[in-house]
C-alpha cells in the first residue's frame, strides 16, 4: 500500500515500452473499472473524464508498469499518459479532482504493486528530456562557471556526460546514477560525497493547481535522500544547474573510474531497482546485509545479489510482494543480530 508521505507527493518513476494506445478523437468506451472508480461500460471517455480528449500526447491504458520499471515488476496502471508539452500536464492537473497522479522517471528505485495503480501516471520522458548548451559567467576573476538548463526527464548519465564534453566539474560523480534529473531531485540523489543538491541553481514545477512556479535553494531542503519542498505535491519539469570549470582529463578520468568500479560491483545486467536500503549513519546497508550471510538469499525469483548486499535482484518473473517480503526478511534479520533499523530507499507504491 502507499504510505502517507508519498500519496502527498509526487513521485517520479520511470517509463519505456508499449501498451493500448486510445485514439482520443474517436473517444473510445472506458472498461468497468477506470481510475479506480467503477463505471458503466457503456459510457464513453468524454463522458467520464471529460478533459482526457484535450491531450495532446500518447494516452495508453491498462499499461503493465513492469515494461518501465527497472526491475521489470509492476501491475497495470489505469492511465499511462505521456504529456506533449507543459499545457498537457496543467490540464491533467486541473481537472485531476481526486485522482491520484504519480510521475515516471527511469524507473528505478520503485517497487510496483503486482496489482499495479488506480489513477494515471505521467512519463516526462518524450517532451522534457533537453539537456541545453551551457551558459559561462565569471564568478570571481579567476573562476568560470556555467549553468544548464536541464528537462526533468533527462537522464542524469547524459546530463553528467554533457557537462564533461564542456569541462564543467561537479556532477561527474553521478554519472552511475541510474534515472533522470527529477527523480534524482525528490530523492537528492548522490555519490561518493556528491548530491545533486549541491549544484541546485533553481527547480521549476507545476503545482497541484497547474500554476508554474520556479524555486530557489533557500526554498527547499536537501537532506539524505530527500528533498523537502514548500508543498510536497507538485510536478518538477525543469532545473538549472550551476557547475564550476575544470580539468576535463580530470573529470573524464573521474567518470571512467566510477563507471568501471559500478559494472564491477553492481548487478547491473541483472533487472534491479537500485539501492534497497539506506545507508545507515557511519555504516554501509550492503556491508551489514553482507555480514550476515544474506547474500544470494532468495524468495520465489526475488534474490539478494550475490555482487552487491543492497541490491535485490529480479531472477526471472519475480512478482513485488516476493521482493516486499525479502525487504522485511532482511529487516528483521538485521534488527535481530544488529539492532539497527534499515529504512527502506526505495519507494513502493500501488494497490
Amino acid at each position: 500500500m502507499l504510505n502517507e508521505a508519498w500519496k502527498r507527493r509526487l513521485i517520479h518513476i520511470a517509463h519505456s515500452g508499449t501498451g493500448k494506445e486510445f485514439n482520443l478523437k474517436t473517444r473510445m468506451a472506458f472498461p468497468k473499472t477506470v481510475l479506480g472508480q467503477k463505471i458503466h461500460q457503456s459510457k464513453t471517455m468524454s463522458q467520464t473524464f471529460p478533459w482526457l480528449h484535450k491531450i495532446k500526447g500518447k494516452v495508453l491504458q491498462d499499461e503493465l508498469l513492469a515494461n518501465h520499471t527497472s526491475i521489470q515488476i509492476g501491475g497495470p496502471a489505469d492511465f499511462l499518459i505521456f504529456p506533449e508539452d507543459t499545457q498537457d500536464i496543467q490540464t491533467i492537473l486541473k481537472n485531476r479532482g481526486k485522482t491520484p497522479i504519480y510521475i515516471l522517471g527511469e524507473g528505478t528505485n520503485l517497487l510496483v504493486s503486482d496489482r499495479g495503480i488506480r489513477g494515471v501516471v505521467i512519463s516526462l520522458k518524450e517532451c522534457f528530456k533537453e539537456i541545453k548548451r551551457p551558459l559561462f559567467f565569471k564568478k570571481e576573476e579567476t573562476e568560470r562557471r556555467a549553468v544548464i538548463k536541464v528537462g526533468a526527464g533527462a537522464k542524469m548519465s547524459y546530463l553528467a556526460k554533457h557537462a564533461a564534453r564542456f569541462s564543467l566539474t561537479g556532477i561527474e560523480h553521478l554519472v552511475g546514477i541510474p534515472g533522470s534529473l527529477g527523480g534524482a531531485i525528490i530523492m537528492n540523489a548522490g555519490a561518493e560525497g556528491t548530491e545533486i543538491g549541491s549544484v541546485i541553481r533553481s527547480v521549476t514545477r507545476i503545482t497541484r493547481n497547474g500554476e508554474i512556479e520556479t524555486l530557489k535553494p533557500e526554498d527547499l531542503s536537501f537532506q539524505y535522500r530527500k528533498t523537502v519542498f514548500p508543498d510536497e505535491a507538485g510536478i518538477i519539469i525543469e532545473a538549472e544547474i550551476e557547475l564550476k570549470e575544470g580539468d576535463r582529463s580530470e573529470i573524464a578520468a573521474t567518470m571512467d573510474r566510477h563507471l568501471s568500479r559500478r559494472s564491477q560491483t553492481q548487478p547491473l545486467t541483472i533487472p534491479n531497482s537500485g539501492s534497497i536500503f539506506k545507508n545507515p549513519e557511519g555504516d554501509a546497508a550492503g556491508r551489514i546485509i553482507e555480514s550476515l550471510g544474506l547474500k544470494g538469499y532468495s524468495i520465489g525469483k526475488a534474490g539478494v545479489s550475490i555482487r552487491h548486499a543492497n541490491f535485490i535482484v529480479n531472477k526471472g518473473g519475480a512478482t513485488a510482494k516476493e521482493v516486499t517480503e525479502l525487504i522485511k526478511h532482511i529487516q528483521k534479520e538485521v534488527k535481530e543480530k544488529t539492532n539497527i533499523d534499515l529504512q527502506t530507499e526505495i519507494v513502493i507504491i500501488g494497490d
